[in-house]
């Protein structure tokens, strides 16, 4: 009987230990959507004025915490369902995000991590899903990814 209550007791251990290492979380820093590229090779995070429609991606290391540069010079995203709060769903339409210069970071056309654009479309848009068509971070390349505004595509920890 002894055995059999400290083998349980090791495996609660292990399982405490190996559940914590999965379910860690990404705070993004801008306090926005993430949107994750592989398994956590890297993230693009998007914040959208609701006021103005103006939608900023900064992209981001796997850990979501540190800017990474890319040499593309904009990110196109694809909305396909929309709803606007009392007027039901709105056609699809796509966002260009022009790639942003930084005199106090350094950052330049064709060397950043910012992204930025503005779209009446977006305008009191809550809620969408959107594909990003292709986005290339260090050397990789990351083609139709889906994701939920405001959700992100990142899984929940309890379902990897």
């Amino acid at each position: 009987m002894r055995k059999h209550a400290a083998a349980i007791a090791v495996m609660f251990v292990f399982a405490a230990i190996f559940g914590s290492a999965r379910a860690h979380e990404h705070h993004p820093p801008h306090k926005g959507t993430l949107v994750e590229f592989g398994e956590e090779f890297a993230h693009l995070e998007l914040v959208i004025d609701q006021a103005s429609g103006k939608i900023t991606g900064y992209v981001l290391d796997g850990e979501a915490e540190k800017a990474v540069r890319i040499s593309q010079k904009e990110i196109v995203i694809n909305v396909m369902k929309a709803e606007k709060p009392g007027t039901g769903p709105s056609e699809a339409f796509s966002v260009t995000l022009a790639a942003q210069e930084s005199a106090l970071s350094g950052e330049k056309v064709g060397d950043t991590s910012e992204f930025a654009a503005q779209s009446d479309k977006l305008k009191n848009l809550p809620v969408f899903d959107g594909t990003l068509a292709i986005v290339n971070v260090k050397g990789k390349d990351f083609k139709n990814v889906k994701f939920n505004f405001p959700k992100g595509n990142e899984e929940p920890a309890e379902k990897k």
